[in-house]
């Protein structure tokens, strides 16, 4: 793949994973004693996909930043202050810093402070990668730690990138805490003859994430069927996988392909409806 057409792909990925870091939301429903506290888990637990699926926003800054800086540019396109370094467009890896200090409200919406790092090697190559670091970093008063490492693995026909989650922590107000470990692969299935343009493209998640709530309990998230994101819906609109709670299934299903934020779990046979 080539440099320009891979710059493209990273970016129109970023496109796709510009999902809210929140946890998935259920609607109001009477739910029986005995479920309550499950739906609860897997309503926490699914806030770790949504996190794999925004980290590809902050690897974006990488991509743009490191192609931006070859042009003569930095891509000020967040509410913090970006300085990559080298300046020497032949020099790799670059080292790019979003500095949000005290705080702002960045594009997406979200309350960012401290410092995102990131390494970006020369990303238009087979197997290069972008590291993702943090730096006391909030996001709506959520700390996130540890790093993800995104790596491309891209074929001539399709733009394929690996996600690797390592020791990801996030601490909410409350201390309500949950860690984990993921990977995750992303790969364009459509749109990759018509690279410039973004409407028709659409990717395929696959892979497993393994999290540890503050109680110690074990959840366990496995996709069963290829999650589907294309770029002209803001949403997951397809998708099924298994949360694993210490031992019980809870099946999640993203809907039939219709572009909608809706979903459901299914515990002990009931279905409930949450939304994304």
């Amino acid at each position: 793949m080539n440099k320009k057409s891979l710059n493209s792909s990273l970016m129109l990925l970023a496109t796709a994973i510009l999902l809210v870091f929140t946890a998935c939301q259920k609607e109001e429903k009477a739910t029986p004693e005995a479920d309550k506290a499950t739906v609860e888990q897997a309503k926490q637990a699914m806030a770790n996909q949504q996190i794999m699926l925004s980290s590809f926003n902050i690897a974006q800054w990488g991509a743009e930043n490191a192609n931006g800086i070859q042009e003569g540019k930095v891509q000020e396109r967040s509410c913090g202050t970006i300085t990559v370094t080298p300046t020497d467009p032949l020099v790799f890896p670059k080292i790019i810093t979003a500095d949000f200090g005290a705080g702002c409200t960045d594009d997406d919406g979200k309350f960012k402070q401290g410092k995102v790092m990131m390494t970006v090697g020369a990303f238009w190559e087979l197997n290069s990668a972008i590291i993702v670091t943090y730096d006391n970093y909030y996001e709506d008063n959520v700390k996130i730690e540890g790093q993800f490492v995104f790596t491309n693995q891209s074929t001539p026909d399709a733009a394929i990138l690996r996600i690797d989650a390592q020791s990801i922590k996030l601490t909410d107000q409350n201390a309500y805490t949950f860690a984990f470990t993921g990977d995750q692969t992303y790969k364009q299935t459509a749109g990759h003859a018509s690279w410039w343009d973004d409407s028709d493209d659409v990717y395929e998640v696959t892979g497993s994430i393994f999290s540890t709530l503050t109680n110690g309990e074990t959840v366990d998230w496995v996709i069963q069927t290829p999650l589907v994101k294309a770029n002209n819906c803001a949403w997951v609109s397809k998708g099924k996988g298994t949360l694993d709670i210490n031992g019980l299934p809870v099946y999640v299903d993203y809907g039939d392909g219709g572009c909608d934020d809706q979903g459901t779990y299914t515990v002990n046979g009931q279905v409930y409806p949450f939304t994304i």
